[in-house]
Protein backbone atom coordinates (compact mmCIF):
# COMPACT_ATOMS: atom_id res chain seq x y z
CA UNK A 1 0.00 0.00 0.00
CA UNK A 2 3.04 2.31 -0.12
CA UNK A 3 3.18 4.79 -2.85
CA UNK A 4 5.65 5.86 -5.36
CA UNK A 5 6.29 8.73 -7.24
CA UNK A 6 5.77 8.22 -10.75
CA UNK A 7 8.32 9.37 -13.17
CA UNK A 8 8.05 9.29 -17.12
CA UNK A 9 10.53 7.42 -19.00
CA UNK A 10 13.45 8.39 -20.80
CA UNK A 11 12.78 8.95 -24.52
CA UNK A 12 12.39 5.57 -26.60
CA UNK A 13 12.34 4.60 -30.32
CA UNK A 14 9.80 3.52 -32.09
CA UNK A 15 10.71 0.42 -34.73
CA UNK A 16 10.85 2.85 -36.96
CA UNK A 17 14.12 3.90 -36.16
CA UNK A 18 15.31 0.89 -36.27
CA UNK A 19 13.50 -0.32 -39.52
CA UNK A 20 15.64 3.13 -40.84
CA UNK A 21 18.97 1.20 -39.14
CA UNK A 22 18.07 -1.58 -41.44
CA UNK A 23 17.55 0.68 -44.35
CA UNK A 24 20.87 2.55 -43.88
CA UNK A 25 23.06 -0.70 -43.70
CA UNK A 26 21.30 -2.10 -46.84
CA UNK A 27 21.59 1.40 -48.62
CA UNK A 28 17.54 1.00 -49.46
CA UNK A 29 15.48 3.87 -49.94
CA UNK A 30 11.57 3.63 -49.09
CA UNK A 31 10.92 2.60 -52.32
CA UNK A 32 13.07 -0.15 -52.56
CA UNK A 33 11.62 -1.23 -49.28
CA UNK A 34 8.08 -0.40 -50.06
CA UNK A 35 8.78 -3.57 -53.36
CA UNK A 36 10.01 -5.79 -50.74
CA UNK A 37 8.20 -5.67 -48.26
CA UNK A 38 4.70 -5.62 -50.56
CA UNK A 39 3.50 -2.23 -49.19
CA UNK A 40 2.62 1.09 -50.25
CA UNK A 41 5.16 3.91 -49.98
CA UNK A 42 2.81 5.75 -47.98
CA UNK A 43 2.23 2.61 -45.74
CA UNK A 44 5.67 2.26 -45.49
CA UNK A 45 6.16 5.83 -44.43
CA UNK A 46 3.80 5.58 -42.05
CA UNK A 47 5.17 2.50 -40.27
CA UNK A 48 8.77 4.70 -40.33
CA UNK A 49 7.37 7.94 -38.22
CA UNK A 50 5.68 5.47 -35.94
CA UNK A 51 1.92 6.44 -37.20
CA UNK A 52 1.12 2.83 -38.07
CA UNK A 53 1.20 0.25 -35.73
CA UNK A 54 3.04 -2.70 -36.03
CA UNK A 55 0.22 -5.87 -36.84
CA UNK A 56 1.33 -9.55 -36.29
CA UNK A 57 1.49 -9.98 -39.91
CA UNK A 58 4.02 -6.96 -40.92
CA UNK A 59 5.94 -8.36 -37.70
CA UNK A 60 6.10 -11.40 -39.52
CA UNK A 61 7.35 -9.95 -42.67
CA UNK A 62 10.02 -7.89 -41.03
CA UNK A 63 11.19 -10.53 -39.49
CA UNK A 64 11.74 -12.51 -42.46
CA UNK A 65 13.05 -9.60 -44.37
CA UNK A 66 15.69 -8.45 -41.65
CA UNK A 67 16.41 -11.94 -40.24
CA UNK A 68 14.61 -11.48 -36.31
CA UNK A 69 11.84 -13.09 -34.89
CA UNK A 70 8.34 -11.46 -35.06
CA UNK A 71 8.65 -11.10 -31.51
CA UNK A 72 10.98 -8.53 -31.60
CA UNK A 73 9.30 -5.87 -34.04
CA UNK A 74 5.93 -6.88 -32.11
CA UNK A 75 7.74 -5.99 -28.60
CA UNK A 76 9.75 -2.79 -30.06
CA UNK A 77 6.16 -1.40 -31.49
CA UNK A 78 4.56 -2.38 -27.80
CA UNK A 79 7.32 -0.64 -25.66
CA UNK A 80 7.25 2.44 -27.65
CA UNK A 81 3.21 3.12 -27.78
CA UNK A 82 3.54 2.35 -23.85
CA UNK A 83 6.06 5.07 -23.64
CA UNK A 84 3.62 7.42 -25.49
CA UNK A 85 0.99 6.85 -22.84
CA UNK A 86 3.22 6.55 -19.85
CA UNK A 87 1.92 10.12 -19.07
CA UNK A 88 -1.78 9.51 -16.69
CA UNK A 89 -4.89 10.18 -18.16
CA UNK A 90 -7.20 11.57 -16.24
CA UNK A 91 -9.26 8.92 -15.92
CA UNK A 92 -5.96 7.03 -14.56
CA UNK A 93 -4.97 9.93 -12.62
CA UNK A 94 -9.10 9.04 -10.62
CA UNK A 95 -8.76 5.22 -10.76
CA UNK A 96 -5.04 5.51 -9.03
CA UNK A 97 -7.27 7.99 -6.00
CA UNK A 98 -9.97 5.64 -6.00
CA UNK A 99 -7.69 2.58 -5.64
CA UNK A 100 -6.14 4.25 -2.75
CA UNK A 101 -9.31 5.01 -1.26
CA UNK A 102 -10.83 1.88 -1.27
CA UNK A 103 -7.74 -0.24 -0.27
CA UNK A 104 -7.40 2.12 3.04
CA UNK A 105 -11.21 2.07 3.72
CA UNK A 106 -14.45 -0.29 3.05
CA UNK A 107 -15.83 2.70 1.31
CA UNK A 108 -19.44 0.65 0.03
CA UNK A 109 -19.36 -0.32 3.80
CA UNK A 110 -18.88 2.81 5.29
CA UNK A 111 -21.70 4.07 3.17
CA UNK A 112 -24.17 1.86 3.96
CA UNK A 113 -23.55 2.36 7.67
CA UNK A 114 -24.57 6.13 6.68
CA UNK A 115 -20.84 7.10 7.87
CA UNK A 116 -20.46 8.79 4.80
CA UNK A 117 -22.94 9.72 2.51
CA UNK A 118 -22.85 8.56 -1.38
CA UNK A 119 -21.17 9.71 -4.26
CA UNK A 120 -20.80 10.10 -7.94
CA UNK A 121 -17.34 10.97 -8.76
CA UNK A 122 -14.08 10.05 -7.12
CA UNK A 123 -13.61 13.99 -6.51
CA UNK A 124 -17.40 14.01 -4.08
CA UNK A 125 -15.76 10.88 -2.65
CA UNK A 126 -12.69 12.45 -1.37
CA UNK A 127 -14.74 15.45 -0.33
CA UNK A 128 -16.67 13.22 1.77
CA UNK A 129 -13.90 11.35 3.27
CA UNK A 130 -12.05 14.71 4.24
CA UNK A 131 -15.34 15.17 6.17
CA UNK A 132 -14.99 11.92 7.88
CA UNK A 133 -11.46 12.20 9.13
CA UNK A 134 -12.10 15.62 9.69
CA UNK A 135 -8.98 17.06 7.59
CA UNK A 136 -8.17 19.26 4.76
CA UNK A 137 -5.89 15.97 2.73
CA UNK A 138 -5.59 12.43 3.29
CA UNK A 139 -1.75 11.59 3.28
CA UNK A 140 -1.51 8.14 2.36
CA UNK A 141 2.37 7.68 3.11
CA UNK A 142 1.54 9.06 6.98
CA UNK A 143 -1.47 7.17 7.03
CA UNK A 144 0.01 3.93 6.59
CA UNK A 145 2.66 4.98 9.53
CA UNK A 146 -0.40 5.05 11.65
CA UNK A 147 -1.06 1.47 11.76
CA UNK A 148 1.91 -0.07 12.20
CA UNK A 149 0.81 -0.26 15.85
CA UNK A 150 -1.71 -2.20 14.79
CA UNK A 151 0.36 -4.43 13.17
CA UNK A 152 2.88 -5.22 15.53
CA UNK A 153 0.31 -6.17 18.27
CA UNK A 154 -1.51 -8.76 15.62
CA UNK A 155 -0.63 -12.14 14.37
CA UNK A 156 0.92 -12.19 10.74
CA UNK A 157 -2.35 -12.68 9.47
CA UNK A 158 -3.80 -9.52 10.24
CA UNK A 159 -2.54 -7.58 7.42
CA UNK A 160 -2.33 -4.24 6.28
CA UNK A 161 -5.54 -4.23 4.85
CA UNK A 162 -7.55 -4.86 8.18
CA UNK A 163 -5.39 -2.63 10.04
CA UNK A 164 -6.32 -0.28 7.83
CA UNK A 165 -10.57 -0.71 8.23
CA UNK A 166 -9.64 -1.22 11.87
CA UNK A 167 -7.92 2.46 11.91
CA UNK A 168 -11.34 3.32 10.12
CA UNK A 169 -13.11 2.05 12.53
CA UNK A 170 -11.37 3.23 15.59
CA UNK A 171 -11.28 7.31 14.40
CA UNK A 172 -15.43 6.71 14.36
CA UNK A 173 -15.35 5.30 17.25
CA UNK A 174 -12.90 8.31 18.81
CA UNK A 175 -16.01 10.26 17.27
CA UNK A 176 -18.50 8.49 18.45
CA UNK A 177 -16.94 9.38 22.01
CA UNK A 178 -17.01 12.64 21.93
CA UNK A 179 -20.59 12.75 21.65
CA UNK A 180 -21.30 11.20 25.31
CA UNK A 181 -21.04 13.35 28.34
CA UNK A 182 -20.23 11.26 32.15
CA UNK A 183 -18.71 12.70 34.94
CA UNK A 184 -14.65 12.08 36.50
CA UNK A 185 -13.81 8.91 36.16
CA UNK A 186 -13.74 6.73 39.73
CA UNK A 187 -10.95 3.83 39.24
CA UNK A 188 -12.52 2.32 42.64
CA UNK A 189 -15.97 2.11 41.69
CA UNK A 190 -15.42 0.24 38.30
CA UNK A 191 -13.25 -2.08 40.26
CA UNK A 192 -16.09 -3.14 42.77
CA UNK A 193 -18.41 -2.96 39.74
CA UNK A 194 -16.15 -5.26 38.37
CA UNK A 195 -16.56 -7.75 40.60
CA UNK A 196 -20.17 -8.31 40.95
CA UNK A 197 -20.56 -8.41 36.99
CA UNK A 198 -22.17 -11.84 37.17
CA UNK A 199 -24.68 -10.74 39.58
CA UNK A 200 -25.64 -8.10 36.66
CA UNK A 201 -25.82 -10.67 34.79
CA UNK A 202 -28.84 -12.95 35.87
CA UNK A 203 -30.74 -9.52 36.97
CA UNK A 204 -34.06 -8.53 34.75
CA UNK A 205 -32.83 -5.24 32.68
CA UNK A 206 -29.25 -6.36 34.10
CA UNK A 207 -27.37 -4.87 31.07
CA UNK A 208 -28.97 -1.74 31.04
CA UNK A 209 -28.57 -1.37 35.62
CA UNK A 210 -24.68 -2.29 34.46
CA UNK A 211 -24.14 -0.04 32.00
CA UNK A 212 -26.02 3.00 33.79
CA UNK A 213 -23.61 2.25 36.97
CA UNK A 214 -20.66 2.38 34.06
CA UNK A 215 -21.81 5.84 33.06
CA UNK A 216 -22.20 7.30 36.56
CA UNK A 217 -18.45 6.45 37.65
CA UNK A 218 -17.41 7.73 34.60
CA UNK A 219 -16.86 5.40 31.68
CA UNK A 220 -18.52 5.27 27.98
CA UNK A 221 -20.24 3.02 26.16
CA UNK A 222 -22.08 2.14 23.15
CA UNK A 223 -22.28 -0.04 20.42
CA UNK A 224 -21.00 0.44 16.89
CA UNK A 225 -20.95 -2.41 14.16
CA UNK A 226 -17.48 -3.66 13.40
CA UNK A 227 -16.36 -2.77 9.50
CA UNK A 228 -16.27 -5.46 6.90
CA UNK A 229 -12.55 -7.59 6.98
CA UNK A 230 -12.31 -6.24 10.96
CA UNK A 231 -14.02 -9.18 12.52
CA UNK A 232 -13.89 -6.61 15.79
CA UNK A 233 -15.93 -7.56 19.23
CA UNK A 234 -15.21 -4.80 21.07
CA UNK A 235 -12.57 -2.08 22.06
CA UNK A 236 -11.54 0.14 25.20
CA UNK A 237 -9.75 3.30 24.90
CA UNK A 238 -9.61 6.66 26.65
CA UNK A 239 -11.36 9.95 25.14
CA UNK A 240 -9.56 12.76 26.65
CA UNK A 241 -9.83 11.87 30.68
CA UNK A 242 -12.50 8.81 30.39
CA UNK A 243 -12.28 5.41 29.64
CA UNK A 244 -14.70 4.26 26.48
CA UNK A 245 -15.87 0.75 25.53
CA UNK A 246 -17.46 0.07 22.35
CA UNK A 247 -19.51 -3.68 21.89
CA UNK A 248 -19.83 -4.32 18.06
CA UNK A 249 -22.81 -7.28 18.52
CA UNK A 250 -20.87 -8.99 15.70
CA UNK A 251 -22.38 -11.98 17.35
CA UNK A 252 -25.26 -10.31 19.37
CA UNK A 253 -25.80 -13.03 21.91
CA UNK A 254 -25.81 -12.59 25.49
CA UNK A 255 -22.49 -14.25 26.57
CA UNK A 256 -20.32 -12.30 23.68
CA UNK A 257 -21.80 -9.31 25.62
CA UNK A 258 -20.52 -10.61 29.17
CA UNK A 259 -17.36 -11.98 27.97
CA UNK A 260 -16.71 -8.52 25.81
CA UNK A 261 -17.40 -6.17 28.89
CA UNK A 262 -15.46 -8.54 31.15
CA UNK A 263 -12.31 -7.72 29.07
CA UNK A 264 -12.63 -4.28 28.11
CA UNK A 265 -12.66 -3.58 31.74
CA UNK A 266 -9.43 -5.64 32.38
CA UNK A 267 -7.68 -3.35 29.43
CA UNK A 268 -9.36 -0.56 31.02
CA UNK A 269 -8.41 -1.30 34.90
CA UNK A 270 -4.41 -2.80 33.91
CA UNK A 271 -3.51 -2.19 30.70
CA UNK A 272 -4.44 1.44 29.26
CA UNK A 273 -1.36 3.44 29.73
CA UNK A 274 0.64 5.93 27.80
CA UNK A 275 2.10 2.64 25.56
CA UNK A 276 -0.89 1.41 25.09
CA UNK A 277 -3.83 3.99 24.47
CA UNK A 278 -6.16 1.69 22.74
CA UNK A 279 -7.06 -2.02 22.53
CA UNK A 280 -8.85 -2.80 19.58
CA UNK A 281 -10.16 -6.60 20.37
CA UNK A 282 -11.11 -9.70 17.75
CA UNK A 283 -11.35 -12.90 20.02
CA UNK A 284 -9.55 -15.21 17.98
CA UNK A 285 -6.60 -17.66 19.15
CA UNK A 286 -4.59 -16.63 16.71
CA UNK A 287 -5.27 -12.84 17.49
CA UNK A 288 -3.35 -13.06 21.27
CA UNK A 289 -0.72 -11.14 22.99
CA UNK A 290 0.38 -11.52 26.18
CA UNK A 291 -2.20 -8.66 27.41
CA UNK A 292 -4.94 -10.14 25.84
CA UNK A 293 -4.56 -13.41 27.45
CA UNK A 294 -4.35 -11.91 30.54
CA UNK A 295 -7.23 -9.89 29.76
CA UNK A 296 -9.13 -13.06 28.91
CA UNK A 297 -7.97 -14.49 32.06
CA UNK A 298 -9.00 -11.82 33.98
CA UNK A 299 -12.81 -12.18 32.37
CA UNK A 300 -12.44 -15.87 32.86
CA UNK A 301 -12.81 -15.19 36.89
CA UNK A 302 -15.05 -12.46 36.83
CA UNK A 303 -17.42 -14.95 35.06
CA UNK A 304 -16.93 -17.96 37.35
CA UNK A 305 -15.31 -19.99 34.43
CA UNK A 306 -13.21 -22.34 36.69
CA UNK A 307 -16.01 -22.59 39.26
CA UNK A 308 -18.41 -23.27 36.04
CA UNK A 309 -16.00 -26.08 35.02
CA UNK A 310 -15.96 -27.54 38.53
CA UNK A 311 -19.51 -27.91 39.07
CA UNK A 312 -20.07 -29.56 36.19
CA UNK A 313 -17.76 -31.98 35.65
CA UNK A 314 -19.43 -34.73 36.79
CA UNK A 315 -22.21 -34.42 34.85
CA UNK A 316 -20.55 -33.77 31.58
CA UNK A 317 -21.19 -37.28 30.49
CA UNK A 318 -25.35 -36.53 30.64
CA UNK A 319 -25.68 -33.16 30.90
CA UNK A 320 -28.96 -31.39 31.00
CA UNK A 321 -30.66 -28.29 30.37
CA UNK A 322 -31.48 -28.32 34.27
CA UNK A 323 -27.77 -28.91 35.00
CA UNK A 324 -27.08 -25.75 33.40
CA UNK A 325 -29.72 -23.81 34.84
CA UNK A 326 -28.58 -25.42 39.05
CA UNK A 327 -25.14 -24.34 38.06
CA UNK A 328 -26.35 -20.85 36.94
CA UNK A 329 -28.48 -20.91 40.10
CA UNK A 330 -25.58 -21.80 42.56
CA UNK A 331 -22.79 -19.65 40.84
CA UNK A 332 -25.13 -16.42 40.60
CA UNK A 333 -24.32 -16.54 36.57
CA UNK A 334 -26.18 -16.44 33.44
CA UNK A 335 -26.45 -19.66 32.06
CA UNK A 336 -26.00 -18.28 28.46
CA UNK A 337 -22.52 -17.57 29.69
CA UNK A 338 -22.06 -21.37 31.27
CA UNK A 339 -22.90 -22.47 27.47
CA UNK A 340 -20.63 -20.17 25.83
CA UNK A 341 -17.90 -21.42 28.39
CA UNK A 342 -18.53 -25.38 27.51
CA UNK A 343 -18.77 -24.43 23.75
CA UNK A 344 -15.67 -22.16 23.79
CA UNK A 345 -13.82 -25.73 25.48
CA UNK A 346 -15.74 -27.98 23.03
CA UNK A 347 -17.04 -29.67 25.58
CA UNK A 348 -20.48 -29.23 23.85
CA UNK A 349 -21.60 -28.32 20.38
CA UNK A 350 -21.61 -24.82 18.96
CA UNK A 351 -25.30 -24.77 18.25
CA UNK A 352 -26.20 -24.97 21.74
CA UNK A 353 -25.05 -21.26 22.22
CA UNK A 354 -28.42 -20.40 20.64
CA UNK A 355 -29.84 -21.74 24.50
CA UNK A 356 -30.67 -18.86 27.32
CA UNK A 357 -29.31 -16.53 24.51
CA UNK A 358 -31.65 -13.34 22.85
CA UNK A 359 -30.31 -10.85 20.65
CA UNK A 360 -28.67 -8.70 22.86
CA UNK A 361 -29.92 -5.41 20.76
CA UNK A 362 -33.31 -6.12 21.42
CA UNK A 363 -32.12 -5.82 25.19
CA UNK A 364 -30.25 -2.76 24.99
CA UNK A 365 -31.30 0.72 25.75
CA UNK A 366 -31.41 2.15 22.05
CA UNK A 367 -29.45 5.49 23.54
CA UNK A 368 -25.96 3.13 23.35
CA UNK A 369 -26.92 1.87 20.42
CA UNK A 370 -25.33 3.74 17.33
CA UNK A 371 -26.14 2.33 14.37
CA UNK A 372 -26.52 -1.19 13.82
CA UNK A 373 -26.90 -2.74 10.28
Amino acid sequence: MATTQKLRPARKFGPGYFIREQMEYRSWTQEELSEVIGMTIKHVNKILQDKQPITLETAKILAEVFDTSPQYWINLDSNYRLWLDSEPSEKEKQAELKANLYERMPIRDMIAKNWIPAFSSVQELYANLLDFWNTTTLDFEEWDKQIVPLLARKSENFNQYKASYTYTWYHKALHVASGFSVPQFDKTALEDLYNSINVYSIQENGMNNFLEKLNQIGVVFFVLPHLQKTYLDGAAFYYQNNPVVVYTARYKRIDNFWFTMAHEIAHILYHLDENNSFFLDTFSADEVNELEIEANQKAAEKLKYQEISDYLKPKLNYLSKQDILNCAQALVIHPALIIGKLAHDKTISFANQKLFNENVLTLLDEKYIVNVT
